[in-house]
């Protein structure tokens, strides 16, 4: 089964019902109020599993293995090799068990994982809903500058389950302050994410890094719900990065692109980023092929424009398209934008919050679809 075949049998109706609400939208003259989604970005507890119950549409995985290499590097190379290892044959995905469908939703500490984690030691949100077909991909989503309570977003992240994604949220190093990382910002990106030094600003441990809280979390998931065969995406003790999308928002999504020059992972999506102007990061050959890198930006961002900038130093596929009015595919392009009415465009572009709604669903959600499903 092909992914364009999976995501009409996921989206179906819904797609297209919100589709239409899309072009709706712009076609009002008056500004229009905003509608608030009403999705909270709380949770369930630590170390707690809740499930909600559901018709199930199918089971089985993803085929296909993506062979790569990632391998660690400095702040000014992304060199090396290592990282998951490629497998030839056919890939039958997570062995994950539909036969009670439902929303797998566990919430858990960094230190709940790993108890050498010492800092930023937030909830972590992860989920996965067997009332679709698993994708066999897993989408690790990082939140915005700052020591939120729950990392990531509970509305964005389930809303990515719907799309038969695992989904992971974890807490990291966010709110050291670009500003004091100079012309290293990559440095400091990248110690966040591997733990090993690489700017002399900060200090980040392997054990309160991305890429080992995402190792951690997930056999401390499978751990809690052995169905949904989280450690699937581990390859030994390191994330197997050929099977897990990055992806975030603002801080966020300049980290994801960090990490997708430093790791061959299957795809990266950045939603109100990256910034980091004039940063040499942004000019460097990505180990993730940069057709599988993807943004989308907000044109009442104050950012917006450092945004189209950094897509375009990148390389992105495409030239810069609304969304509004339009539908899947955009012209096959991987820099989207939108002018869709809201009260903050920067936070506007992950669901809950200010995203904009039409009814009971989210404006943007055939955007997100595109962005983290089509094929490339």
């Amino acid at each position: 089964m092909t992914s364009s075949t999976i995501e009409d049998r996921i989206m179906g109706s819904r797609a297209k019902r919100v589709a239409l609400n899309l072009l709706a939208i712009t076609a009002l003259t008056a500004p229009l109020a905003l509608i608030a989604a009403c999705s909270s970005d709380s949770q369930t507890g630590a170390g707690s599993t809740t499930g909600t119950g559901g018709q199930a549409q199918g089971s089985g995985g993803a085929g296909g293995s993506t062979p790569g290499s990632g391998g660690s590097s400095t702040s000014s190379a992304a060199t090396g090799t290592g990282g998951e290892g490629g497998s030839g044959g056919t890939d039958p995905g997570p062995n994950v068990d539909v036969s009670d469908p439902q929303l797998y939703s566990i919430t858990f500490k960094p230190n709940d994982a790993d108890p050498d984690a010492k800092t930023k030691l937030g909830n972590q949100p992860a989920y996965l809903d067997t009332r679709v077909t698993p994708r066999g991909l897993l989408v690790v989503y990082l939140h915005g500058a700052g020591v939120p309570g729950t990392c990531g977003s509970t509305a964005h992240e389930q809303e990515l389950a719907k799309l038969g994604f695992h989904v992971l949220g974890p807490c990291y190093e966010s709110d050291y302050g670009v500003g004091n990382c100079k012309d290293d910002i990559e440095g400091c990106r990248l110690e966040a994410f591997d733990g090993t030094d690489h700017h002399a600003f900060v200090d980040i441990k392997p054990p309160d890094s991305i890429e080992t809280r995402v190792a951690k979390g997930l056999t401390y998931l499978q751990s809690k719900n052995p169905k949904g065969d989280w450690t699937y995406y581990l390859d030994g003790d390191k994330p197997r990065w050929s099977r897990i999308v990055i992806s975030g928002i603002s801080h966020g999504a300049s980290s994801a692109g960090v990490i997708g020059i430093h790791r061959n992972t299957n795809r990266v999506v950045m939603l109100s980023g990256p910034l980091d102007t004039d940063q040499a990061w942004l000019k460097k050959t990505p180990l993730t092929p940069i057709e599988r890198f993807f943004g989308f930006t907000h044109t009442a961002d104050g950012q917006h424009a450092g945004h189209l900038a950094a897509f375009e130093t990148m390389g992105l596929v495409g030239k810069a398209t609304t969304v509004d009015g339009a539908m899947p595919p955009y012209g096959g392009t991987h820099r989207l934008e939108t002018s869709a009415p809201t009260s903050d465009g920067h936070s506007s572009l992950q669901a809950g919050g200010v995203s904009p709604k039409m009814g009971n669903e989210y404006v943007f959600a055939p955007v997100w679809s595109y962005l983290y499903t089509s094929d490339i």
